[in-house]
């Protein structure tokens, strides 16, 4: 199978060695084992949590030897996580008062877990955790803090106090206390102020961000304690992380083929959790954009096997209440369409019929010509393929163009020369010394555990990601035809002197570089809460022409007519197959017109490699005519950009319109 490739331009890891060295005797005698003295305990053995959390405590024991901590096989075990090492026990899924899942359905769970050292000395210990029920239904604000009640219930806030530090900053931006998230107003991505939030000595732009903190004061990912759940589909994701760990559904996470922790070495997946949900109001450093959702992490990209990945998007425990699936990774050439067969399962019958939304990074290959098209993972109406913005809403250096490209959000350029995002990474694996070259957090980051240097539309995707929950916790009746829908439609439009903006029949602004424009949150939630929709049932219609050897002229413009008088389809997505047969197929740039004169280049020309890929026939995608009537004659556009090189021969064209 094909191997793809992060989606993140720049990553910077720093790998922090520790050596051995050797020592006096001395030493070395009060390092020996003892052969008969058991492990002590020294944890409480009873607790009382609120319900909707995951961490509990460190067990920790006691001996001259080194420990490993197991669950044994009693009572309610299987649903808790303990860390062999640290000790660090947690619920694999937060515990629900209204839903208990322990054995005896009283909201008391039972445990044990074992001390043992490599001398087989062993010491077992119980350990109940009592659940308490709290209130979860209001999602009022009183206070307008952008905390809702709720929450504030859960995070043990005052509900009536906006300003609980008395420092005249609203609790909801605070950036100081063990209420506060202490690197927000780094966050330009959710909240620009127009200041320095990297060492790049650039400023960012009031105003330019994802305007979404006037949702905040009811839609956080909380979801009334029934949290909206995000995957991260990656290397990896460090579950362990201070400001991850209350968000990690590891009843949903994947290591491998299996359910469990999906911590990774490398941090890209660590960075993409934490745009999208690191925890707010906890005290630590960063929030992401739905902070009380809950994270299903995957390390995925480790292996790449298809049936792993199977399980991931579709058929894996807990798969129905996954909303979302965020892919920051891709390739540059793909023709292969078992990922979008997988994709199609999951629109249709996951989140109770409603559909899973499938994200994904468009690429970083803009520098080098290429073109989002050219992936059929990506180029599929199943997939929401994600553009990259700077913080002056332009798109970035690297962010790739094409025609599939559906929505766009912000990735940032270089740490050094612009802003760049701000989120999580490995624990300790950041930097927050050096010159703006080589530090990668903030210097008040001592424990280096977050970065203010991720971008690339593998940072881009992840808001979309985190956008979608926020609409579906506001609208959970949407299906994924419709979250599309509003993603096209409420999109806002940057960049207006840009020359490849086309305005559609049916009022549509579209842009290869930005598809419909900047995800606009706010605009989704304000739609589906006041003005429903409801689609119709898809359909599609199919027309085939085929040529014999159809001479492609040299230098020339030709244009082929597909007649699709007899139908009647309000369109949503269109597929057009070219089967042209020549040594180059990159010579040519291809483009789609419709019957009511909007027109969109499929695929630029000299975006691949000089080969015959398109042979066989090579589909691309479009979402550029979203609304238009199908009915008429369709036209493909095809310009050999290359006078006096190598011919070719068009055999086949496909139109494939998808809509209601």
């Amino acid at each position: 199978m094909r191997s793809y490739i992060l989606n993140g331009f720049i990553i910077l890891l720093t790998f922090i060695m520790s050596g051995c060295g050797g020592g006096s005797g001395d030493e070395e005698t009060t390092n020996e084992y003892t052969d008969t003295i058991l492990p002590v305990f020294e944890n409480a053995t009873q607790f009382i949590l609120k319900e909707n959390h995951t961490y509990i405590t460190y067990i920790k024991a006691s001996s001259p030897n080194p420990i490993i901590y197991s669950l044994t096989s009693y009572k309610d075990n299987a649903l808790f996580m303990l860390d062999a090492h640290n000790g660090l026990l947690r619920f694999m899924r937060s515990p629900d008062f209204e839903s208990p899942q322990d054995q005896d359905h009283d909201n008391i769970y039972q445990l044990q877990v074992t001390a043992s050292d490599d001398k087989d000395n062993m010491t077992t210990q119980e350990i109940n955790i009592t659940i308490r029920n709290i209130e979860e239904a209001s999602i009022d604000d009183d206070d307008d803090d952008l905390i809702p009640n709720n929450i504030e219930t859960l995070i043990g806030s005052d509900p009536l106090n906006f300003d609980s530090n008395n420092n005249g900053i609203l609790d909801g931006f605070d950036t100081e206390g063990e209420k506060a998230d202490t690197f927000f107003d780094m966050l330009w991505h959710i909240k620009s102020n127009g200041t320095y939030t990297n060492d790049s000595g650039v400023p960012t732009i009031e105003g330019n961000d994802l305007n979404v903190t006037s949702n905040y004061s009811h839609y956080l990912g909380y979801n009334r304690g029934d949290f909206i759940t995000i995957q991260v589909v990656d290397y990896g994701v460090d579950s362990d992380h201070e400001d991850i760990i209350e968000n990690m559904d590891l009843s949903r996470s994947f290591r491998g083929s299996n359910i469990g922790d999906p911590s990774s070495t490398f941090s890209h997946g660590t960075m993409v959790a934490g745009i999208i949900a690191a925890r707010a109001f906890n005290g630590k450093g960063v929030r992401g954009i739905i902070p009380f959702a809950k994270i299903a992490g995957s390390n995925w990209l480790s292996s790449q096997s298809i049936d792993t990945l199977e399980k991931v998007w579709y058929s894996g425990p807990g798969a129905q209440e996954i909303a979302v699936s965020n892919n920051s990774w891709g390739s540059d050439f793909d023709n292969d369409t078992t990922y979008e067969e997988i994709m199609a399962l999951g629109t249709s019958e996951l989140r109770e019929g409603k559909g899973r939304i499938y994200v994904f990074a468009a690429g970083n290959s803009r520098e080098d010509n290429r073109d989002a098209n050219l992936q059929y993972i990506i180029n599929n109406r199943y997939a929401i393929a994600t553009a990259a913005l700077t913080h002056e809403n332009i798109y970035a250096s690297y962010s790739t163009p094409g025609s599939n490209i559906f929505i766009s959000a912000y990735g940032g350029e270089k740490s050094s020369t612009s802003p760049t995002i701000g989120t999580t990474t490995n624990m300790g694996a950041s930097q927050n010394e050096g010159t703006k070259f080589t530090k990668t957090t903030w210097s008040e980051d001592t424990e280096e555990n977050y970065t203010y240097a991720m971008n690339g539309t593998s940072a881009a995707a992840p808001m979309v990601s985190a956008g979608i929950g926020l609409t579906l916790e506001a609208c959970p009746q949407l299906n994924w035809r419709e979250v599309k829908y509003l993603l096209a439609k409420y999109a806002t439009k940057i960049d207006e002197t840009n020359q490849e903006w086309i305005q559609n029949n049916a009022g549509f602004w579209f842009n290869r570089n930005y598809g419909f424009g900047l995800i606009n949150i706010t605009g989704m939630i304000n739609s589906c809460l006041n003005d429903p929709i409801s689609l119709p049932d898809e359909k599609n219609m199919m027309q085939e022409k085929s040529y014999t050897n159809e001479l492609l002229q040299d230098g020339a413009t030709q244009t082929y007519d597909i007649n699709m008088s007899d139908t009647n389809i309000t369109v949503e997505w269109i597929e057009a197959t070219i089967m042209i047969d020549t040594a180059d197929a990159s010579q040519y740039d291809i483009s789609l017109r419709s019957p009511n004169g909007t027109e969109i280049l499929l695929i630029q020309h000299e975006s691949y490699e000089r080969s015959n890929w398109m042979r066989d026939g090579f589909r691309f995608g479009t979402p550029a005519m979203i609304d238009e009537n199908s009915n008429g004659t369709w036209q493909i556009i095809i310009e050999d950009t290359k006078d006096q090189d190598v011919t070719g021969t068009l055999n086949n064209i496909k139109l494939q319109i998808y809509g209601h």
